[in-house]
């Protein structure tokens, strides 16, 4: 999704000066945030007015700052959303949620926060990973307190006393 985040650095022609306003227009994001960029760094052609910004240095500028806003994770350590950094699983909390012949996603419990966290890798690397996180075991979808009714057509609930009552 575009924005000041995220911009689409694949619109920037690098053969191309653009004005901050058609930056921001290109880009999908207020001119007031091109000017920040400008005062962080962004190299403009000259310094008068109107201010044009090459194509190749607007998308140098956006490749580094993307790139210096990446973390890394350890082999044994998956990105917490919430967290917003790189967090070690809770103990035995890792299983396999997908599996196909190239890649595979992990999935745990953050032990700093308690919420999801993911890592997703090459399959060929499963070895290694359950080296890190212990055994790891495919997990399949509950519909346990689930609204999604079953298939099969028959609807069966518990009540208080865990007797099965039909629909």
């Amino acid at each position: 999704m575009p924005g000041a985040k995220n911009p689409d650095r694949r619109r920037i022609r690098i053969r191309r000066t653009y004005s901050v306003p058609e930056v921001a227009d290109l880009l999908g994001v207020h001119v007031h945030t091109v000017r920040r960029w400008l005062k962080r760094g962004l190299k403009t052609i000259d310094g008068q007015s109107p201010t044009l910004i090459h194509g190749t240095e607007l998308r140098r500028y956006l490749d580094a700052r993307t790139k210096s806003r990446k973390q890394k994770c350890g082999p044994d350590e998956m990105y917490c959303l919430t967290c917003r950094a790189p967090r070690l699983p809770t103990l035995g909390s890792v299983h396999l949620a997908d599996l196909n012949e190239k890649t595979v996603r992990l999935v745990g419990t953050c032990c700093t926060c308690g919420k999801q966290i993911c890592r997703a890798g090459s399959s060929s690397r499963l070895k290694e990973y359950t080296a890190s996180f212990g055994p790891l075991q495919r997990r399949t979808p509950s519909l346990r307190g689930s609204s999604i009714p079953l298939l099969d057509g028959d609807s069966k609930e518990q009540d208080e006393n865990g007797q099965i009552q039909r629909g």
